[in-house]
C-alpha cells in the first residue's frame, strides 16, 4: 500500500504541475545564492591558505636566538615525539657550515643545512635522492641558484677543500668530492645552498674545531659523545599546528621564528565569514520552512475533501501521513537538484569573470561532502515543514467527508 500511496502523490503533484514547479523554483532561489556564498568563502580562503603555503618557512619553525649551551640531542629527540612535530633537525654553528666547492674552475661558498631521509623541505619539493655518507662517497641536495653557477647537474662530482692550523701550529687540510645527487628549485630556496647528512656536517664542523674527524680524515682529539646544536628547524604538518608546537617551545623557554600571525589572521577571516554565511542560511531556512509549512497546509486544506473520500476507500492513517510527506519530499528532491544546476552555471560565470585576475584557481568551491549534507539537510527541513500538516492529515475523520457531500 505504501508504494501505491508513493506513487499516487506522485501522480497528484504531477497533476498540479504549474504549483509544484513553483515550489521547486522558489526552493533553488533560496538555495542557489547560499550555496554560491558557501563557494565563495570557501574559494577566498583556500586562495589564502595556497597563498601562504607557498612561502616555504610557513611551516618551519627555528628559534629566534642562541639559547645558552645550545639544544641537546635530547631536546631534539623529545620535541620530534610531538604529534604534531613532522619534522625536526639540529643546525651547526653558521661559521662551520659554509663550504667553497669547486667544478672545472668554477668557485661558490654555499651554506650547508644537514638533513635526511623525511626532511620535508626536499620531499615536498620532489627530491627523492637524498644525500648520504658511504665510505669515502659523499653526496649532496644542491639548490638551484648554486647549481647555476657552478655549472653542475645531476650526478656530476665537486671538489670541496677545508682547512686548519692545529693548536701544534701545524697546517692541516682536507680534500674530498661531493656527487650531487639532486637539485632543489628556485622556489624552495632561493640562496646557495647545499644539503648533506648530518654525520658529514658535523665532521665539518669538528675539522673546524681540531677534532679527529672520521670521513675527512683530520687528526685530533676525540669529540664530545654528547652533541649541542646551534638552533634547528622543525617542521609541522599543516598550519593549524603551527600555534601548538610554538606554545610547547615557549614551554620549553625557546623563542622561535613562526608565520603564526599571518595563520592567525586567516583563521579571523574564515571566522568571520563563516559567521556571516551561518546567518544567512540559519535565516534562509527559516523563511523555507515557513513557506514549505504554509504551502503544504495549503495543500491539504484544499483537498481535504479529496484525502477524506481515499479514507473511505480504506487508506489507512499512516497512508494520509505519508501522501503530504512525499509530495514535499518530491518539491525538496528536485528544488535541490536545480539548485545544484544553478550553482553550476553561476560558478562557471564567477570562473570566466575572474580567469584574467586569478589564473588558475578557483574563486568558487564547495566540497562533495557539502553538497551531500546541503542535499540531507533540506530533506530533513522538508520533512520537519510538512510533518505537523501530515499528522493532521492523518487525523481525518471520514464521516465529516459523507456529512458535507
Amino acid at each position: 500500500m505504501s508504494f501505491f500511496v508513493s506513487k499516487l502523490s506522485f501522480k497528484d503533484w504531477i497533476h498540479e504541475f504549474s504549483l509544484s514547479v513553483c515550489g521547486v523554483l522558489a526552493l533553488a532561489s533560496i538555495l542557489t545564492p547560499i550555496m554560491v556564498l558557501h563557494g565563495v568563502h570557501t574559494g577566498i580562503i583556500e586562495k589564502m591558505r595556497v597563498d601562504l603555503l607557498k612561502d616555504p618557512s610557513v611551516l618551519v619553525l627555528m628559534p629566534s636566538g642562541s639559547k645558552g649551551a645550545g639544544f641537546s640531542e635530547k631536546f631534539i629527540k623529545e620535541a620530534s615525539e610531538r604529534p604534531e612535530c613532522e619534522y625536526i633537525i639540529g643546525r651547526t654553528r653558521d661559521v662551520a657550515s659554509e663550504l667553497q666547492l669547486d667544478y672545472k674552475g668554477n668557485l661558490v661558498t654555499v651554506s650547508l643545512e644537514a638533513t635526511s631521509q623525511s626532511d620535508p623541505l626536499l620531499s615536498r619539493n620532489g627530491i627523492v635522492n637524498f644525500p648520504k655518507v658511504s665510505g669515502q662517497n659523499i653526496s649532496m641536495v644542491l639548490s638551484d641558484s648554486a647549481a647555476k653557477k657552478l655549472g653542475v647537474s645531476l650526478h656530476d662530482v665537486v671538489e670541496a677543500s677545508l682547512g686548519r692550523r692545529l693548536s701544534s701550529g701545524r697546517f692541516e687540510k682536507s680534500h674530498f668530492e661531493i656527487e650531487i645527487v639532486d637539485i632543489l628549485p628556485a622556489k624552495a630556496i632561493g640562496q646557495d645552498m647545499g644539503f648533506v647528512s648530518m654525520d658529514l656536517l658535523l665532521d665539518i664542523q669538528d675539522f673546524r674545531d681540531g677534532y679527529k674527524t672520521p670521513i675527512l680524515g683530520g687528526e685530533g682529539e676525540t669529540p664530545p659523545l654528547e652533541r649541542y646544536f646551534e638552533s634547528f628547524r622543525a617542521y609541522v604538518h599543516n598550519l593549524d599546528e603551527v600555534e601548538i608546537l610554538e606554545a610547547y617551545f615557549k614551554e620549553k623557554q625557546v623563542l622561535v621564528k613562526t608565520r603564526s600571525k599571518d595563520i592567525a589572521n586567516i583563521r579571523h577571516v574564515d571566522k568571520t565569514l563563516s559567521s556571516i554565511v551561518l546567518v544567512i542560511t540559519f535565516s534562509s531556512a527559516l523563511g523555507f520552512f515557513a513557506f514549505m509549512f504554509s504551502t503544504v497546509h495549503a495543500t491539504v486544506r484544499r483537498k481535504w475533501k479529496m484525502l477524506g473520500m481515499l479514507r473511505l476507500l480504506g487508506f489507512s492513517k499512516m497512508n494520509m501521513l505519508t501522501f503530504p510527506i512525499v509530495q514535499s519530499l518530491i518539491t525538496g528532491v528536485l528544488g535541490v537538484l536545480l539548485s545544484f544546476i544553478f550553482y553550476s552555471i553561476v560558478d562557471e560565470a564567477i570562473a570566466l569573470l575572474f580567469e584574467r585576475n586569478i589564473r588558475g584557481f578557483d574563486v568558487c568551491i564547495i566540497h562533495p561532502l557539502d553538497f551531500i549534507l546541503l542535499f540531507f539537510g533540506v530533506q530533513g527541513i522538508v520533512i520537519l515543514s510538512s510533518l505537523n500538516v501530515a499528522v493532521k492529515a492523518s487525523k481525518i475523520d471520514p464521516s465529516v467527508v459523507i456529512r458535507e457531500n
